[in-house]
């Protein structure tokens, strides 16, 4: 019997098609992890890639057990859209990357009231909020290419005259401070999530801290971009998709653990491409059981970190990388970005089609497109990235 006969067919659950690019080692883990103790289902979104401990771009849902290791140290990364005052059209925008300087530093304002509104007052990683990090998180300034569902966009206030702040950044280095605590034998065996196991309960209220702490840093670093460049940011929506939460689910409880996955069950999302593509509004749609209520968050990395500075190296210079154009996509963007390794890390050929992404959910039926945004300023380091969380 082959490994795939061992398992149920409904416990992993491919919601990609077969023109949509999929590393094997990705598959692979995903079946891994569908033999865990109390694993009931585990769900391979279009971004699927391989990841740390589990793939990224999934969904687990487990009873009784808990796995800090399928959600990883970037606990409560998300993405946080905001609305600006920034005309989408005549903005000056060389004009205005002049006066954004650096925002890589820590912030110097008062934070007693962005802490209090978010519950995490007195955390001791407070001096990195309203830093974006390493990786792949960013800020962007993005304008309106298409809208998709005109009454949609209106009541999310998506206005094609005005530009968007997009963030992608998690909870910096505390996060990885909460999973290092709870990486031994839960690894294999899990936690236990009833109110008795004492690590279960100390990992669920790191987690949630840390899960605040994410959504008030994209918060700041909204506010820190935008006013940068001449705006000011009202936020629309922010997603997390890296997290672990009960859920009820015809009367039993499963715990759901999403990497790298958007909710499916808290409206509207937003799903980015690269620097070089478009990102998605998009909102769900169905019962969100044949999802894992889940999405993608992404486009999912196609080649890894470590190989794409000597493929990409001999046919693009830094300056090129500095300058994205794409005539097909209508795509003009300016890309900040002080680490040498990084820019070509983030290269859009080291990431997966979007537009194959989105248009395999769309098939399935789990979300219908409200609009499509390009970017127009990408924001990665003004020098050398501090860490490489993301």
């Amino acid at each position: 019997m082959s490994h795939d006969q061992q398992l149920p067919l409904s416990r992993v659950r491919h919601l990609f098609s077969q023109g949509t690019w999929i590393d094997h080692q990705a598959t692979e883990q995903l079946k891994h992890t569908a033999e865990f103790p109390g694993m009931e289902c585990v769900f391979g979104m279009p971004d699927l890639h391989v990841g740390k401990g589990g793939p990224v771009g999934a969904a687990f849902h487990t009873r009784d057990l808990m796995y800090p290791d399928l959600v990883g140290g970037d606990i409560g990364c998300g993405m946080n859209l905001s609305r600006t005052d920034i005309p989408a059209i005549g903005h000056a925008i060389h004009k205005r990357i002049k006066r954004l300087g650096s925002i890589d530093e820590p912030w110097q304002g008062d934070m007693n009231d962005l802490m209090d509104r978010h519950g995490i007052g007195g955390c001791s990683h407070a001096a990195s909020l309203g830093t974006i990090g390493g990786g792949n998180h960013f800020a962007e300034l993005q304008v309106v290419h298409e809208i998709n569902d005109l009454e949609a966009a209106k009541a999310l206030g998506i206005d094609p005259e005005v530009a968007y702040v997009l963030v992608h950044s998690g909870s910096r280095g505390l996060g990885q401070t909460v999973l290092q605590k709870h990486l031994n034998q839960q690894a294999k065996s899990g936690i236990p999530t009833t109110a008795a196991s004492e690590e279960g309960q100390t990992y669920l209220v790191g987690q949630n801290l840390a899960v605040r702490y994410a959504k008030a840093n994209r918060e700041l670093i909204a506010e820190r971009f935008a006013n940068g460049l001449g705006g000011s940011p009202t936020g629309i929506l922010d997603i997390c998709h890296n997290f672990v939460e009960p859920r009820s689910t015809g009367g039993d409880m499963v715990w759901i653990h999403r990497k790298g996955a958007a909710p499916s069950d808290r409206g509207a999302v937003v799903i980015p491409g690269s620097r070089g593509s478009y990102s998605y509004v998009v909102m769900p749609i169905g019962d969100g059981l044949a999802n894992g209520f889940s999405l993608a968050h992404g486009a999912g990395r196609k080649i890894p970190r470590g190989q794409c500075k000597d493929k990409f190296m001999a046919s693009y210079s830094r300056e090129d990388l500095e300058r994205v154009r794409d005539k097909k996509l209508d795509i003009k963007n300016q890309v900040i970005c002080g680490n040498r390794d990084l820019i070509f890390e983030e290269h859009p050929k080291a990431y997966k089609n979007i537009q194959q992404v989105i248009s395999d959910m769309v098939d399935i039926g789990i979300i219908r497109v409200v609009a499509t945004l390009k970017p127009i300023l990408t924001y990665k380091t003004s020098g050398i990235s501090d860490d490489g969380d993301g």
